[in-house]
């Protein structure tokens, strides 16, 4: 089932999120940490990720690293132009590059504030999101890195359908656009 997942996500992901008018917070986080040096022994791996505040709609994906490079690289590929992007003060988000390249940047510095006071910008939704997306990845004590892709795909096929219906019948028509019946005579 996560197969279906991962080709319906991978072919809606051709479109890209949020537009003009519309919010995008967006997020790295470390799937794989251990904590104080106790627990199964993972290879870490970087996840970058967005949620549009509007439509709710949303991405995660693996990245090398957290780079200017990687994640400028990321936000052009999965976040309309024309989007405004809230996130944190991370230097890997480069204001001016996002700016000339038709994106509205706005901060929130975690250091001193979840909400800024004077903007009132926040990446709280984006916040939860890792807290739902890693919720499963604890419960099981971790993912091998090979699931790792269809786990994410799974998660946000689940975030994307939302309480629009009954997941068995939006994977039975998953299924049907993916893998048409051949018919034979």
């Amino acid at each position: 089932m996560r197969e279906v997942c991962t080709i319906t996500i991978s072919r809606n992901q051709q479109t890209r999120i949020g537009g003009p008018g519309k919010i995008v917070e967006i997020d790295e986080s470390m799937f794989s940490k251990r904590k104080n040096n106790a627990g199964r022994i993972l290879p870490q791996q970087w996840i970058f990720g967005g949620i549009c505040r509007e439509t709710k709609e949303s991405f995660l994906i693996q990245v090398p690293n957290r780079t200017k490079e990687t994640l400028s690289t990321a936000i052009k590929q999965y976040i309309k132009v024309g989007t405004t992007i809230y996130s944190d003060c991370w230097r890997g988000y480069d204001t001016d590059e996002l700016t000339r390249a038709g994106y509205t940047h706005g901060t929130v510095n975690h250091t001193n504030n979840f909400v800024d006071p004077v903007t009132g910008i926040h990446t709280q939704h984006i916040e939860r999101l890792w807290g739902s997306a890693k919720w499963r990845n604890k419960k099981h004590r971790g993912t091998r890195r090979h699931h790792l892709d269809s786990y994410l795909a799974e998660f946000i096929w689940r975030q994307n359908i939302g309480g629009q219906g009954e997941p068995f019948e939006y994977i039975l028509k998953n299924i049907s656009e993916n893998w048409s019946p051949k018919i034979e005579f």
